[in-house]
């Protein structure tokens, strides 16, 4: 489904769905006032064909495959509301660990890692693999505003965020360029840091990315210049990355990797 450009208001949720059903008299709206009126976590909900859409005015949406009677709809409505309530919530600094505080200074510092604090910034933490791995990923969240609002706000957002403990999220040094870097636990595969993946080549030298083919799985690799499909590394998965043999492909469940095998990273 399209998204909507501009301000989510019912006519434009109306009319979105007015093109994507396919039987448009099937459109009605599923009134809730204070879900409506809600400006920060509201937004609108409509039945269509045989679905149920909930759209809120900050442009996420859930969408309902059975939309069920009446009183279904407002408790979907009502739970959504809640959902967003919670995901919007103000935190403070206060309201985070020592650990999220030193990976938000050096996200705001502009710092690559914890480590490279003040040691007054970053008193208490013994786990600099925890907190690098939280620091790769607010990075990810607040690209364009790597703010201490975004980073608190992407926390709230990400339970995940909130709840950090050592684990498979570790960051470990990207096996190019030594920067923190996170993998997946899944994959036989160190990972490079997010700013080494952008650099894959394949053997002519040009620069490639590799994407999903489908929701059931798949995976080719593109040339960057031209957007075509790049048959060798989509074959063989082998890139380079500086000066570094590299592999790109599909990750477990989803997703494109890029990195070395941990075996040959560990006796580099």
């Amino acid at each position: 489904m399209k998204e909507i450009e501009g301000p989510v208001t019912r006519s434009a949720v109306e009319a979105l769905l007015l093109g994507e059903a396919k039987d448009p008299t099937s459109v009605a709206e599923v009134p809730h006032p204070g879900f409506n009126a809600d400006d920060r976590n509201g937004g609108y909900a409509f039945v269509y064909d045989d679905r149920f859409l909930i759209q809120n005015y900050d442009g996420s949406r859930q969408i309902f495959f059975q939309p069920g009677d009446h009183a279904d709809q407002i408790d979907k409505i009502e739970k959504r509301w809640l959902k967003i309530e919670y995901r919007n919530r103000a935190l403070s600094l206060d309201d985070v660990s020592a650990l999220h505080r030193a990976a938000i200074a050096a996200l705001v510092d502009g710092a690559t890692s914890v480590a490279d604090l003040p040691l007054e910034a970053r008193v208490g933490i013994t786990e600099i693999a925890v907190a690098d791995g939280l620091l790769v990923r607010l990075r990810r969240r607040t690209r364009d505003t790597p703010t201490e609002a975004a980073a608190l706000q992407a926390i709230a957002a990400n339970d995940s965020l909130l709840r950090v403990q050592p684990g498979p999220w570790d960051a470990y040094p990207c096996p190019v360029c030594g920067r923190p870097s996170v993998g997946h636990p899944w994959l036989d595969v160190a990972s490079v840091c997010d700013d080494c993946a952008p650099k894959a080549a394949c053997s002519e030298g040009r620069r490639v990315t590799g994407i999903n083919i489908d929701f059931s799985g798949g995976f080719k690799a593109i040339h960057l210049d031209d957007h075509s499909v790049c048959d060798e590394v989509t074959r063989d998965g082998h890139v380079r990355v500086d000066d570094h043999d590299c592999l790109m492909g599909e990750a477990k469940f989803g997703g494109v990797f890029v990195g070395v095998h941990r075996a040959k990273h560990h006796t580099n």
